[in-house]
């Protein structure tokens, strides 16, 4: 069964739940059941996405014979055609492998979680293929083929440092993840949230690679774009990984980062490179026949 097909199957159960008057209070109770699940820190600031958010650049990655769903998101560069034939996305590695290092096949990437204007994903760039081992690596650029109507400004790559950080938010800017909860829909954002200092004790002191934050969150929400929103503009600065470990973090109870904290790969280095190249060049139209993938780690690439 195509990706296409299964999911329109699975469409009317998603517009049901996001038609009618009782959107929101279904939503807030599907919050309710799964709050123990999550990786809460204080209060929940889990909430629907609304239009008003300007998020239409996010939505998740279907794959053939799977019922993962894991988020994704838009991105562009100033350098990108104004007349290109494809989009680019930004998620985790772990969303093209299964746990045994296989990889899904025939993926699609549908924006806002609309399985009507699904899009196929042509190919993808991976930091590592193997990231439940090079998990500081589990980043993924991918070629969507066709464009993607939307009024929604699309993100840019930016890489950033806690302290650029501190000062863009100390001038108003915003910090929010995109996500949903589990293999459900609708999309999510957490905001008044973002990347938070490492201390020694922290598993990844001293690895520039990743983000530490204490954006509220759960399983389904890797991939998600971890954005830095200023007045004017709208910077993806990283993709979200890897959750809270549950075995030592209770909902609720405050953020500490001695144990294993959320993390967030940054946009930097190889990743943003990634970005940049394939915003402008795309993929040769020979790769585009079925989805191919190509590792970081492969001379060739």
């Amino acid at each position: 069964m195509s990706v296409e097909r299964s999911y329109s199957e699975r469409a009317f159960q998603w517009r049901n739940r996001l038609a009618i008057g009782l959107f929101t209070a279904a939503t807030l109770l599907l919050l309710l059941n799964i709050q123990s699940h999550a990786n809460v820190f204080e209060v929940d600031d889990r909430r629907l996405i609304t239009p008003d958010d300007q998020m239409g650049f996010v939505g998740i990655i279907a794959c053939a014979n799977t019922k993962r769903i894991p988020t994704a998101s838009l991105i562009t560069t100033p350098d990108a055609n104004p007349h290109r034939q494809h989009e680019v996305i930004t998620t985790v590695a772990h969303a093209f492998f299964t746990k045994e290092g296989d990889r899904w096949q025939d993926c699609s990437f549908l924006p806002e979680g609309d399985p009507t204007r699904a899009l196929p994903i042509t190919h993808v760039m991976v930091g590592t293929s193997t990231p439940g081992k090079g998990w500081n690596d589990d980043w993924a650029v991918a070629v969507v083929e066709g464009r993607v109507s939307t009024d929604t400004p699309l993100p840019m790559p930016l890489s950033v440092d806690l302290k650029t950080l501190e000062e863009h938010r100390t001038k108003g800017a915003r910090i929010q993840l995109a996500g949903h909860n589990g293999e459900r829909l609708p999309m999510l954002m957490s905001e008044n949230c973002g990347p938070r200092h490492k201390r020694s004790g922290s598993h990844n002191f001293g690895d520039t690679r990743v983000f530490n934050h204490d954006c509220d969150m759960i399983s389904g929400w890797s991939g998600g774009p971890l954005l830095l929103r200023t007045p004017s503009d709208v910077f993806t600065i990283g993709v979200n990984s890897t959750r809270f470990n549950p075995v030592v973090h209770q909902t609720g109870f405050p953020f500490d980062d001695r144990f294993n904290p959320n993390t967030a790969i940054r946009v930097d280095n190889e990743f943003l490179a990634t970005i940049e190249r394939l915003s402008v060049e795309g993929v040769p139209i020979q790769l585009a026949v079925s989805t191919s993938v190509c590792s970081g780690e492969q001379a060739d690439c």
